[in-house]
Parts: structure tokens; sequence; C-alpha cells
């Protein structure tokens, strides 16, 4: 007598389970309808005074990446980018920001107000992020809709998402601090080695993000704590990391490859709805996806 084992899910088995799950709470799609929507029809946000003040941080680093001329270029872009996407660091929601930069209708005075903007962007954007994946969550474990429950649950999830970053922060400050010396020293003995130091820095935080990267699904699927669930994320990226890298790349492809589509068709008003709406519906499937692959792996044991 054979023992039946879990299938191995191909990437486009969990898209399938990832937008079957999503049909199930199609409304979620206006959490990021609703906030792409704020960010093209808001005021934009800009650094205000506050990027002059940052002239000799940007100097600098024009000088590393390519001299002067770079350096005014950032400076430039810094002047005019809305800063309300760049702060929310704690974001899961898929959104669709304006691709053209807009002049900022309010600037940021000060340090002060830049902490603090980075303080409520990040609050409110964890919150809304919580909702959201929890709603999935629920869609993927097949649960029912109970409206206290959920709410209490975000509520749970953004405490344990927060938990796991803050551990996060720790163990990497713990590690990089002395590499981070180690770089500073390298570069200053040796300028032209300055590229070479960053695109180390850029691999080894990569995979960073890659292991760690599937802890708010095991919170979400796993019910896992702040710590569990990193361990979980590490240890389902070690047992299948070339269909984690495979879901992550294909991910990327379908959205900057429909990101191209929905900045054309936002030119005008009935074709900046179409896109929120397609972009809102196509993300909330990926997030969904993610959450059924995490789900697939940990029911093989």
């Amino acid at each position: 007598m054979s023992i039946a084992k879990p299938q191995n899910l191909s990437l486009i088995d969990t898209l399938s389970a990832g937008y079957r799950a999503l049909h199930r709470r199609l409304w979620v799609v206006c959490i990021p309808a609703g906030l792409s929507t704020y960010l093209w029809l808001g005021a934009p946000v800009g650094l205000g005074a506050l990027a002059g003040e940052l002239q000799p941080l940007v100097d600098a680093a024009g000088e590393l990446i390519g001299g002067e001329e770079a350096g005014s270029q950032a400076l430039q872009g810094l002047l005019e980018r809305d800063v309300r996407v760049a702060l929310a660091w704690l974001n899961y929601i898929p959104v669709l920001a304006p691709e053209a930069a807009r002049s900022p209708a309010l600037g940021l005075g000060g340090p002060l107000q830049l902490l603090a903007a980075v303080v409520i962007i990040n609050a409110l954007a964890l919150l809304a992020s919580s909702l959201f994946l929890t709603i999935l969550g629920d869609a993927v474990r097949g649960e029912l809709l109970a409206p206290l429950a959920l709410l209490r649950r975000a509520g749970q999830v953004a405490a344990h998402i927060g938990l796991s970053l803050l551990a996060l922060v720790g163990v990497v400050l713990v590690l990089a601090l002395p590499f981070l010396a180690i770089s500073a020293i390298v570069i200053a003995a040796l300028p032209g080695a300055a590229m070479l130091v960053l695109l180390l820095w850029y691999i080894v935080l990569f995979w960073a993000y890659v292991y760690t990267g599937f802890a708010p699904e095991a919170i979400l699927i796993s019910r896992a704590g702040p710590l569990r669930a990193i361990y979980n994320s590490v240890h389902m990226v070690r047992r299948e990391l070339g269909a984690t890298l495979g879901l992550l790349l294909l991910s990327f492809v379908i959205v900057s490859g429909l990101g191209i589509i929905w900045q054309r068709l936002a030119v005008s008003p009935g074709g900046l709805v179409l896109a929120i709406l397609g972009s809102a519906y196509v993300g909330s499937g990926l997030s969904a996806a993610r959450l059924e692959f995490y789900r697939a792996v940990a029911a093989k044991g």
C-alpha cells in the first residue's frame, strides 16, 4: 500500500491557486485600488527644504557613483520626487504609483517632520497591509469571513510583522557593523573599489531578502510568532530555493511588464481607472500566490 505524497506545484499551478483564493475575497482589491487612487489624486509630498540639507550626502554619493553631475541629478530627483511611496517601508500592498515626477504640493521642513512622516506613513502602511494580507491569508486557508475575528487577527499580524522586522534589523546591525567599518576603510584606501564594495553589499542584502522575505507568509499561514516566522522562511527557502527564485522572478517579470502597460493607460481618466483596477487585481493575485506557495511547501513537512 503506497502513501500519497504532496505534489510539487508548478509556478503556473501556484499562480492559479493564488487567483482562485483571491476570487473568494475579490473585494479585497478595493484596498490596493483605493491606495493607488490616493497616490494618483492626492497631493504629492516632497522633501522640500530638507533636500538642501542633504546636499553634502548627495554629493558624496555622487562622487562614488559617477562624479558631481550624478550628485546634482540625484539632488534634483530628490527635490521632485513624491516620497509617499519611498517612505512606506512597511507597505506590503501592491500599488500603482505615478511614474512621472510631479511638483510636490507639500514639503517637509526639517528632520523632525521627516521622522514624523516616516512614523505615521509606516504605521498606517503596516496596519493596512496587515488587514490586506489577513484577508488573503484567510482566503488561502479557506476560513469563513468573520469581521471581528478578522480585525483582531489583523492586529496580531501587524504586531508580529513589526516584531519580526525589528528582530531582523537588530541581527543585521550586529552582523553588519564590523563589515561596514571594513567597507569604509577599503573605500577610503581604494576609491576605485567603491562600486565593487557596493555590489557585494547589494548581493548580500538580496539574498538576505530572499531567505527572510516569506516571514509574513509564515505569520499568516503557520500562525508563527516573529522569530519562528523568520526561521520558517529561511527553512522553506533552503528546501525550495529554485522554486522560490522562480516565483520571485516570474512575479517581477509580470509586475514590470504590466507596469509599462498600466503607465501608458494612465494618461487618460478612463485609462487610469482601468490601470488602477488591473494593477490591484494582478498584484493581489500575486500576493495570494506567495501565500499559496508557502502553504504548499509547509504542507510537505
